[in-house]
């Protein structure tokens, strides 16, 4: 199996979690990856792992996400868990893994493995807003459906197993299954403003650009939310803040991070260097907002978005799926392993 390849495919649904631990090694949400050899109907979907493409998957799909997420994997195609499983180990520290898991397990009172409405957003707060405002008094499942089109169709964590074209073309399916969302369960008064906001965060998504190991960058700050729907709050990322207007201490910041207590010395170094900066320079988080507000401004309000899906139907489900078939069948190696996932999602059989 190559060393590249597109792991969303095995990604089978993100949780909320009683929040576990404190400071910056706070956990409150679960995602799940499933790596099996079979699907649900026997067919052969890869070859188990080696150990180390299990690693690496591993580290780079854990690479995707923020320190709140615990990022849990099992399946039979996964060498390094079968091994574990035999009495080997996983080069980490083992005890204190297993000693979190087995707090969060505690912890837990249901996980879901379908799509969930945990929310997903870009950065841009009036698009935040109207996507979360439209899915105010939607089901949990249309609101997953939506908040997974801006994760796995726009701001894709890292597009080391795309082509630069799949890549564009992913985001252009990302759009048509907004449309689909708009046409049957965004009630008929947030339409408009839906779609003209998850037409904004396509525009980031597809402006965006990637480093030498796929990992993305949409140019744009990720403030903190308060709330939720049409109740949205924006607060100033702290380590977003420091990350992008001081590096030097964002490096500090992260050895302090390392330290076994609990998080307490990164958080007082934090809030020390907030305080310092700030006084320092009282217009620094203007300066950071204002950044993100002129890459919109030059780089994306004005951009084309990709049309590759633009004839896929959206009258019924029945015809979503039937017409991504029809593009499947005629183009059988494009953009496979996202076409498949979006083909078996639980989503459409609802």
């Amino acid at each position: 199996m190559a060393m590249n390849m597109d792991y969303s495919q095995f990604y089978r649904g993100t949780t909320n979690i009683p929040s576990y631990g404190k400071g910056p090694y706070k956990k409150d949400t679960l995602v799940k990856y499933e790596f099996h050899t079979k699907d649900e109907q026997g067919n052969k979907v890869m070859d188990q792992m080696s150990k180390e493409e299990t690693l690496q998957a591993m580290k780079e799909i854990r690479s995707w996400y923020g320190d709140a997420v615990i990022v849990e994997f099992s399946g039979d195609g996964m060498a390094a868990l079968v091994e574990s499983k035999k009495g080997g180990t996983i080069p980490e520290d083992q005890e204190a893994i297993d000693a979190k898991n087995a707090a969060f397990q505690k912890e837990i009172t249901q996980v879901d493995n379908t799509l969930t409405d945990l929310p997903a957003y870009s950065g841009m707060y009036e698009a935040d807003k109207a996507v979360a405002s439209a899915l105010e008094n939607c089901s949990k499942e249309e609101k997953g459906f939506v908040y997974d089109i801006i994760r796995q169709n726009f701001l894709i964590g890292n597009s080391s197993s795309m082509t630069e074209e799949e890549r564009q073309a992913n985001i252009s399916l990302g759009m048509k299954k907004a449309e689909y969302a708009a046409e049957h369960f965004i009630s008929e008064d947030s339409r408009e403003a839906f779609l003209t906001a998850m037409e904004s965060i396509a525009k980031l998504a597809s402006a965006g650009n990637a480093d030498s190991n796929g990992n993305m960058d949409y140019g744009v700050a990720k403030g903190s939310y308060l709330g939720h729907g049409s109740g949205l709050v924006r607060t100033t990322n702290v380590i977003g803040l420091m990350q992008k207007m001081d590096k030097d201490a964002y490096a500090e910041y992260q050895e302090k991070g390392k330290n076994d207590d609990g998080g307490l010395s990164a958080l007082k170094f934090l809030t020390n260097w907030y305080i310092g900066a700030v006084k320092k320079n009282p217009s620094m988080v203007e300066e950071y907002e204002e950044q993100s507000e002129e890459y919109v401004e030059k780089n994306v309000k004005g951009r084309k978005l990709d049309t590759t899906f633009a004839g896929l139907k959206t009258g019924s489900k029945a015809d979503f799926l039937e017409s991504l078939k029809l593009f499947q069948n005629n183009n059988p190696d494009f953009l496979s392993s996202m076409i498949n996932r979006e083909l078996t999602s639980k989503f459409w059989k609802f």
